[in-house]
């Protein structure tokens, strides 16, 4: 059978990585690992953008994951909780830090969240203060151009 037209924009299968934005979780426990990549250059090379899901089932350690850090491009994160009947119910607790040095902003997670960091902007460490459920983490790079 003749390979389909548009079949390359359906992507079933995700790409599995131990590494995903220079970020290493191979030793750490609590999450999805490896990484499932449903979007990037690798997978389709025309994209220009990554995108990453996981899901946290329990407080990840070790804890602050990711530390401080910055991309040279745009990412979009998105904690959703796993309630069915209520989306807003995080079941959790995350602390999550944008900016640097004195000027770093703590923000407490509580419910469904998405979080839109700019190209450059510092941000992390990222802690899970309490799990009570499985937590979905989408997160998304925009515009990756040859850095993924």
């Amino acid at each position: 059978m003749a390979e389909r037209k548009y079949e390359k924009y359906v992507i079933s299968r995700p790409m599995l990585t131990t590494e995903l934005a220079h970020h290493d979780f191979a030793e750490v426990k609590g999450l999805t690992f490896p990484d499932e990549v449903y979007l990037n250059k690798e997978l389709l090379p025309e994209a220009g953008h990554w995108l990453d899901i996981s899901w946290i089932w329990e407080i990840p350690s070790p804890p602050g994951l990711l530390g401080a850090h910055a991309h040279p491009f745009t990412e979009i994160v998105l904690f959703i909780g796993s309630n069915h009947r209520d989306s807003s119910d995080f079941g959790g607790l995350l602390e999550w830090w944008m900016g640097e040095g004195d000027e770093a902003e703590r923000y407490l997670i509580d419910k469904t969240t998405l979080i839109y960091v700019p190209k450059g902007l510092v941000h992390g460490p990222m802690n899970f203060l309490r799990v009570d459920r499985p937590i979905l983490n989408i997160a998304i790079g925009l515009n990756t151009g040859e850095y993924l």
